[in-house]
């Protein structure tokens, strides 16, 4: 079974007070992050906002969005458990900082 999520990645240049220096930083999200951010009525801009705030960051300026959807094979990733007959739950978050950090989740 085949498993797609379609991703939104924005290049942000931010200040980072403990090295002083601007940066651009890549932040990837969900269609359904964002969709779940509008419902309380909040904006793209304003989830990046508080990302960067969580990393200790200063949004200067954020980028055009860069659209692209990830496929998943069910099927491969059981069998890629080695015959574990029990595996940790799957944690998104982790699945997008891989993701963030370019690590082929397929």
């Amino acid at each position: 079974m085949k498993v797609e999520i379609h991703l939104l990645r924005f290049y942000v240049q931010v200040w980072d007070p403990e090295t002083e220096t601007n940066r651009e930083e890549p932040i990837t999200l969900t269609k359904e992050q964002l969709r779940s951010a509008g419902l309380l009525e909040m904006s793209s801009k304003e989830v990046i906002d508080r990302i960067c705030k969580r990393r200790g960051l200063k949004v200067l300026e954020i980028g055009k969005a860069q659209r692209r959807t990830i496929a998943f094979n069910l099927d491969s990733l059981w069998d890629d458990c080695n015959g574990e007959e029990q595996g940790a739950p799957l944690d998104l978050i982790e699945m997008m900082q891989a993701l963030e950090a370019g690590v082929d989740v397929d």
